[in-house]
């Protein structure tokens, strides 16, 4: 039968640089090294308690009992010690259960067969008990254990009045007290087992909440990766590829101006190098973290005027922007929302609406702000899917912000984006 079992005197609590042991409170300095072991866990010290508890116990075979016998019993105590170091002594491990059935009572009977003659002989070797009980309940659990110190304990008493060596009350007298001690030493051994099982089993519940706090720390981090990403890629989208995309269109320009009209081409060419500027600026923005440098420079109003203008320039149409309401001094995240909303839609503009006009309004309100992009181009049907990420990204942008995007458009009737982000009061 094997029975599991607490670790045993060999056992060590998780490395120091464990996070779950780690910050554990310790009522001492948790930068000093720390014995994690168990409480019961004395490692090779019980080894050392155990030989030093049998030597006195040799001493002791060796200056009491009768003379002619004294040598015998101490040999006999040496037999326990040898059966401890060869037999026993391997049980005691963490790595390992009880062992079956079979091996435990022969472990035990190896204990048995030189201990109940030396008790028998010299009963004051009987405090042998003090290494060998220990030894069994680590070994064999409690109840094979109990059985063992029984024998010792009654086994010589009883043959003492059945050979009549001693008289019947004497025997009684000690059986009485044997069996107190003993029953003491079932209750208290089976306590002491429990305790150690339950320590063992919590063991194993912070051993298993320090592996799932890992887990969920690895899927957090991979989370904020992701998260990451996903920022980065709407970032690129919104200001780089953008930008990138007006550098391509403004090249097809200029390659059929250059010898057909040089001073537009040459106009053209200013307004690349302007874009790729702003790409560069972007980009370093981006690297340090920081929102859009032209938003620290000019503000909100001066960078939506400043997109409507150039979307002019390039495509040489009226693109207008307009600003009502008395301007307030919003949060980051929401001039962010707003400048790349009115960026994609205004890209928007440039790859598919073929507009005349558009016209941008950022409209302060009682009750937030406002943005309006209104074009009289091409339009197209809203009920099909949408194509790239472009309205995703504006939609994201709005949610995070607590806001909601519009879009409306029919074929032939142009587009007009809104997107309306409330007051942190507004409800109240």
């Amino acid at each position: 039968m094997t029975t599991d079992r607490a670790p045993g005197p060999d056992t060590t609590a998780p490395s120091g640089s464990d996070p779950a042991w780690s910050e554990a409170p310790t009522g001492r300095d948790p930068s000093s090294d720390r014995d994690e072991r168990h409480a019961w866990n004395m490692g090779v010290w019980w080894h050392v308690a155990f030989t030093l508890a049998m030597a006195a116990v040799i001493v002791l075979a060796l200056v009491t009992g009768p003379p002619e016998w004294r040598w015998l019993t101490a040999a006999l105590m040496v037999a326990v010690v040898l059966v401890y170091l060869v037999f026993a002594r391997p049980l005691i491990s963490p790595e390992k259960d009880f062992p079956s059935t079979g091996r435990a009572l022969r472990l035990m009977g190896m204990f048995l067969l030189p201990s109940v003659p030396a008790v028998i002989i010299n009963p004051t070797l009987v405090f042998a008990l003090i290494a060998i009980a220990p030894v069994c309940f680590m070994t064999v659990g409690s109840v094979l254990a109990v059985a063992t110190v029984g024998v010792i304990l009654l086994f010589p008493t009883v043959l003492d009045g059945l050979l009549g060596w001693e008289d019947w009350s004497s025997v009684g007298v000690s059986l009485l007290i044997n069996g107190a001690i003993l029953g003491y030493a079932l209750w208290f051994g089976t306590w002491i087992e429990r305790i150690v099982v339950q320590s063992a089993e919590r063991y194993e519940l912070i051993e298993a909440l320090r592996r799932s706090r890992e887990e969920v720390s690895r899927l957090s981090e991979e989370a904020g990766a992701l998260a990451e990403r996903e920022h980065l890629a709407r970032e690129m989208h919104d200001t780089l590829a953008q930008g990138f995309t007006s550098i391509i269109t403004l090249t097809q320009a200029v390659e059929s101006e250059l010898d057909s009209d040089p001073a537009t081409a040459r106009r053209h060419l200013a307004l690349m190098r302007e874009t790729a500027a702003e790409n560069l600026a972007e980009t370093r923005a981006m690297v340090a973290a920081r929102q859009s440098l032209r938003l620290d420079d000019e503000g909100l109003d001066a960078s939506v005027r400043r997109i409507c203008e150039r979307l002019g320039r390039e495509l040489g149409i009226s693109v207008n922007a307009e600003v009502t309401g008395a301007p307030e001094e919003l949060a980051n995240d929401l001039q962010i929302c707003l400048l790349r909303t009115a960026q994609e839609a205004l890209a928007n503009v440039r790859k598919h609406a073929g507009a005349r006009t558009t016209t941008v309004t950022l409209a302060y309100t009682d009750v937030g702000v406002r943005l309006t992009v209104e074009d009289d181009g091409l339009g197209f049907d809203t009920s099909l899917p949408a194509h790239g990420n472009g309205l995703a990204n504006m939609r994201h942008r709005a949610e995070s912000v607590g806001g909601l995007l519009e879009l409306e458009s029919s074929p032939g009737g142009g587009t007009t984006v809104r997107l309306a982000i409330p007051h942190d009061d507004a409800d109240e």
